[in-house]
């Protein structure tokens, strides 16, 4: 197969003005066992300067080995109290966006910008879930022994408190497990 070639459509000219011809004289050619270990190279055509033939150049480039999770954004990093003012921040410090051809690469720039940030919010505010989760449920149990234990308004209004932090911390590890994916 063909490689992945950047540059003119042809190679090689006949050099008379009276009888012009172009012709694509050359090409890189590779098989599986190029593109498997190196799926993003490419081939370069470029003028040669006094040849009627233009330069090759070969760039290698291996496939990339980030093994990145894809970013999830949860419903409950909204109700953060730095939310808002975390995404003013970041999109205010990158390039306006404006009409113009790069205006999605502007985009994507801003929005790779709040992935780290977004990131960093729910870490600190939402990290470990499944420990949280557990913590609030123990401390329920306890709260819930107390009650049966010595039955009063204070231990019951502390139950109260107890389920309301368990099942508040609960919906939020059932947002995330829905969260919504965004790859980058």
């Amino acid at each position: 197969m063909d490689l992945a070639q950047v540059g003119p459509s042809f190679t090689w000219y006949n050099n008379q003005d009276d009888n012009p011809i172009s012709k694509k004289l050359d090409r890189v050619m590779v098989n599986s066992c190029w593109i498997n270990p190196f799926p993003n190279s490419f081939s370069t055509f470029e003028s040669g300067g006094v040849s009627n033939l233009l330069r090759r150049h070969i760039q290698i480039r291996e496939a990339s080995k980030r093994n990145m999770k894809p970013f999830k954004f949860f419903n409950h990093i909204a109700l953060h109290p730095r939310f808002l003012e975390v995404v003013d921040r970041v999109w205010n410090e990158t390039a306006p966006l404006y009409h113009s051809l790069s205006a999605l690469q502007i985009f994507q720039d801003k929005l790779k910008g709040l992935k780290s940030e977004m990131c960093g919010l729910n870490r600190d505010m939402f990290g470990d879930l499944p420990g949280r989760v557990k913590q609030a449920y123990d401390d329920l149990c306890v709260k819930h022994t107390e009650v049966m234990q010595n039955p009063q308004k204070s231990t019951f209004e502390e139950i109260s408190d107890a389920w309301e932090h368990w099942h508040h911390t609960l919906s939020i590890e059932d947002q995330e497990c829905s969260g919504w994916v965004l790859e980058t």
